[in-house]
């Protein structure tokens, strides 16, 4: 229940780094100067805190980094653009150089989105180029969500509530100016047993959901009593055995990997395609696919066993 995002946009800032595409800088005395276009001299920006700004060939500008007098940078924000090069995220670092928030521009923004559900049906703000704020904690949990339409007025505001261990216990979603509470979420984990509870209540603090979430035996995860052997170990499996032999359907778009056989790959660099793999202390038991009689090959001259999902079953 602890919402940690900070590797989350630490990978997502190496990626957007990565597509980079510096081909020129600029400095600027401060912000208001960058929006005019009011130019600092390359020489004029020494001892004293500016503004330089990373553009690309188009110049658009990709990353605005504030000085201070000694040199360092103290604040830096990197823009992201979409393939129409318009300008969907805004990702700031603070002086450790840690992402502390993103901005995202545009109504689609899911968190948006479900927001705006809550709102009165006779709201009559424009939501298109809304902006998104997600504000993280000193601890890289999400502290809150802010949401401003184009004009800059701030609409709606959810507030993450923790408890003294860092686990979250509450949501509320909060409609400004009014400060009015439009839902607002409370959860409760029981560590010992995994059991989670989610209670919904809406404005007039009246219960309108309750759902628990339980996390099932370990047994109860298998069809196959012990011993077990081989990829029956792995629940992943057997959950998709479930769906491709009950024909199950799935209420959103999903891959997944298959092949007729599971993989086996000699150290010599042969493959066999094979089903029924047995893990031994010393050996590998299995049979060659469509063939009855059982095999057996030491594990020395085993490289590597792969499930026909794509899942390790040795080493």
């Amino acid at each position: 229940m602890v919402c940690k995002v900070a590797l989350f946009f630490f990978f997502a800032m190496q990626a957007i780094s990565a597509q980079l595409d510096i081909s020129f800088m600029r400095f600027y005395k401060n912000d208001k100067d960058f929006i005019s276009d009011v130019r600092l001299l390359a020489t004029g920006r020494f001892n004293q805190s500016h503004l330089q700004v990373f553009y690309d060939l188009n110049k658009n500008p990709l990353i605005k980094e504030w000085v201070d007098s000694s040199g360092d940078v103290i604040n830096r924000e990197i823009l992201q653009y979409n393939e129409n090069k318009k300008l969907i995220r805004k990702y700031y670092t603070g002086i450790d150089q840690q992402i502390d928030s993103v901005k995202y521009f545009g109504e689609n923004e899911p968190w948006s989105i479900e927001f705006r559900k809550a709102l009165k049906e006779n709201s009559h703000d424009y939501f298109q180029n809304q902006q998104t704020l997600f504000k993280l904690n000193a601890s890289s949990q999400f502290e809150f969500m802010e949401f401003r339409t184009v004009q800059g007025n701030i609409y709606g505001k959810i507030e993450f509530i923790y408890n003294h261990i860092g686990f979250l216990v509450g949501e509320a979603w909060k409609a400004l100016p009014e400060n009015i509470i439009v839902r607002k979420y409370v959860y409760s984990v029981d560590i010992l047993t995994g059991k989670k509870e989610i209670r919904e209540f809406n404005q007039s603090s009246e219960q309108i959901s309750y759902v628990v979430l339980s996390q099932p035996s370990a047994d109860s995860l298998y069809k196959t009593p012990p011993p077990r052997f081989g990829n029956n170990l792995d629940e992943i499996s057997i959950l998709l055995e479930d769906i491709e032999n009950k024909n199950l359907r799935i209420p959103f778009d999903v891959f997944i990997p298959k092949t007729d056989y599971d993989l086996m790959v000699l150290t010599n660099g042969d493959s066999l395609m094979v089903e029924g793999a047995i893990l031994r202390q010393q050996h590998v038991l299995f049979n060659i696919a469509g063939e009855k009689p059982q095999l057996t090959i030491p594990k020395s001259r085993v490289k590597s066993i792969t499930s026909k999902y794509g899942e390790p079953i040795y080493p």
